[in-house]
């Protein structure tokens, strides 16, 4: 539908020429507004449609598409722009605040619906990716703000830390579960650091039977408690080990990694040349096994690039025995999806705007970003087509950009479809299509 403009009444009720002759485009502010569910993504929105109420249900494929097609930024004043005929925007805010469904169970249930039309096989493997995000508010009645470290800044802020757990498949990435970091003064009792988060979130992961599971994530998880966790789920687990730690080599003393890795990578490492997405690098690595203080065995990689500082070494580090050092250091490199993700995430789908205040209408604001990721994925699996479904074949997406294009192309096409039936009016179209862009 078109925003701000008539041609539509003007199709209505006067003839094609006077439409083409006296509609004026105004390129300053035109967005696409959604006052239809698309055909084409009827088959991700409908299998969920049980979990809410109808108005619940089209509030909730409204603003998933309006933070799709949103032309500013993702909050409720935004969502009123794309979704004029959804009601006011205190009704966006009230599905966000007071509507009762269950945000997490409806992310899970799209993320292995998807994964499941790839039709895995038994012993293939997938990748459980942890990590968390930081977002500075500047609100102060938001629940659960706490003074927090800004990476990107290196300066404290007051915000939100957001854990979260991705799932990598074939290559694709899928947001799993977002979970909002509580700090001690609000939650008392129920407080959870956010390892242990880490650790209740690896003993809910169901994968479908058959499949093999890696878990990745950088040294701060590296605790007793998740890699407790993995073990008992019989899960592999990936990491990478502080310099302050302390390591027992076979038949070696008990030194910490800052001592005793600089002399047994000088004299035991080797140059390798390691594929990266971006062509090749040159690494000195070396492996050892031994016993890391308050984990356990494990196998220990020591990575550098040559003629680099010391201080960027690298040790990685994890509990599969069996594999080379090469493979541990890029099972390891499959961690960075995650950073991309939220790059995605933050950038084109607006995960830090939100501008509401409870705990739920915030955690529901992050999974309907994470919905919103995964109607594009969707959209871009269908277009791949039976590749995605060859077992151990890496599935390889167009870019975030690309993916958005393409769905925002689809709806518009879809609807200006629906506005002029007749194909002679080439011109009314080209016309319509000019309004029907998104921002």
């Amino acid at each position: 539908m078109l925003n701000s403009v008539n041609t539509i009444e003007k199709a209505h009720f006067w003839s094609m020429k006077y439409v083409l002759t006296n509609t004026v485009i105004d390129h300053e502010g035109l967005n696409m507004i959604i006052d239809n569910c698309p055909k084409f993504l009827c088959s991700f929105f409908n299998p969920i449609q049980p979990y809410f109420s109808k108005p619940q249900f089209n509030h909730f494929w409204a603003i998933t598409l309006a933070l799709v097609i949103r032309i500013g930024r993702a909050n409720v004043r935004g969502f009123s722009k794309v979704l004029p005929q959804q009601g006011h925007r205190t009704s966006h805010g009230h599905f966000l605040a007071n509507s009762r469904w269950n945000a997490p169970e409806v992310l899970s249930d799209r993320v292995w619906a998807m994964i499941r039309r790839m039709r895995p096989k038994a012993g293939e493997m997938i990748y459980l990716l942890l990590d968390d995000t930081r977002t500075a508010k500047r609100g102060k009645k938001m629940a659960y703000l706490s003074k927090i470290w800004d990476h990107t800044h290196q300066r404290y802020v007051r915000g939100h830390i957001v854990f979260t757990a991705a799932i990598m498949f074939r290559g694709v990435v899928f947001p799993w579960r977002f979970v909002l970091y509580k700090p001690r003064k609000y939650a008392k009792a129920s407080y959870r650091k956010l390892t242990e988060i880490a650790a209740d979130i690896i003993d809910e992961f169901a994968p479908p039977a058959g499949l093999k599971v890696r878990v990745l994530f950088d040294a701060y998880y590296l605790c007793p408690k998740v890699t407790k966790n993995c073990d008992k789920r019989s899960f592999k687990w990936f990491s990478v080990a502080s310099r302050n730690r302390t390591f027992t080599r076979v038949r070696a003393g008990r030194r910490k990694i800052s001592d005793s890795a600089p002399g047994f990578l000088r004299h035991n490492g080797r140059t390798v040349h390691m594929l990266r997405s971006r062509g090749r690098a040159i690494l000195r690595i070396a492996w050892a096994d031994g016993q890391l203080a308050r984990i356990g065995n494990v196998r220990m990689v020591i990575s550098k690039r040559p003629g680099s500082p010391w201080k960027t070494m690298v040790c990685f580090v994890s509990n599969e025995m069996n594999l080379t050092a090469r493979e541990i250091v890029s099972i390891y490199e499959k961690r960075w999806a995650i950073e991309v993700l939220f790059k995605e995430l933050r950038g084109q789908l607006g995960l830090g705007d939100y501008q509401v205040l409870s705990e739920d209408a915030i955690l529901k604001h992050l999974h309907l970003c994470g919905l919103a990721h995964l109607v594009l994925t969707h959209h871009s699996l269908k277009a791949v087509g039976a590749q995605a479904r060859k077992a151990n074949t890496k599935v390889v997406l167009p870019t975030m950009n690309q993916r958005l294009e393409a769905v925002r192309y689809a709806i518009r096409g879809e609807q200006i479809k629906r506005i002029v039936k007749i194909k002679s009016h080439k011109t009314l179209v080209q016309k319509l299509n000019k309004y029907l862009l998104a921002a």
